[in-house]
């Protein structure tokens, strides 16, 4: 894949690598979902601010360590969550039970998918995901998925963004 040529999709205009990233970057950071990435072994890899402010973890408290969220109970789901993104599959989740950083419960949804090289080998996982502790509507779960679908759109035009 070259990486100077542009990036394209139906109805919009092509735009060059460079300015993709800086969409992604400004997506990512301006989201209101949490969005997080993490390696095979659920080593966070990226942690975006609405993940700071929905579960109470900073950045640098997050990055390189496993997924805080996940509580012990919830380790055997987790495990097999990951286990279906490490084998392809691109999914939601309306309710899982999970914890903030001060130990309080929260539910959320997730839109998972696994993170793909040019040559389609999986390096990593994203979740998208959104804070229906208080209010689950079936137009806040559309948003999670339609979130999720535009973000991976522009992955797979440009898969190395978030590589390492």
């Amino acid at each position: 894949m070259n990486a100077d040529r542009p990036i394209s999709s139906p109805g919009v205009e092509a735009i060059e690598r460079p300015a993709a990233s800086r969409i992604l970057d400004t997506l990512i950071e301006a989201s209101p979902l949490a969005i997080v990435t993490f390696d095979p072994e659920g080593v966070v890899t990226m942690w975006n601010p609405a993940a700071e402010r929905i579960f109470g973890w900073s950045g640098n408290e997050a990055l390189g360590a496993r997924l805080p969220f996940v509580p012990a109970e919830k380790q055997a789901e987790f495990l097999s969550l990951r286990r279906r993104a490490l084998l392809g599959e691109v999914f939601t989740e309306p309710e899982l039970h999970r914890r903030r950083a001060d130990g309080s419960p929260i539910v959320v949804s997730v839109s998972t998918s696994p993170l793909r090289r040019p040559d389609g080998t999986i390096y990593g996982i994203m979740s998208i995901l959104m804070d229906v502790t208080d209010h689950k509507s079936a137009a806040d779960e559309e948003a999670v998925r339609q979130l999720a679908r535009k973000v991976r759109e522009m992955l797979d035009s440009a898969p190395q963004i978030l590589e390492k």
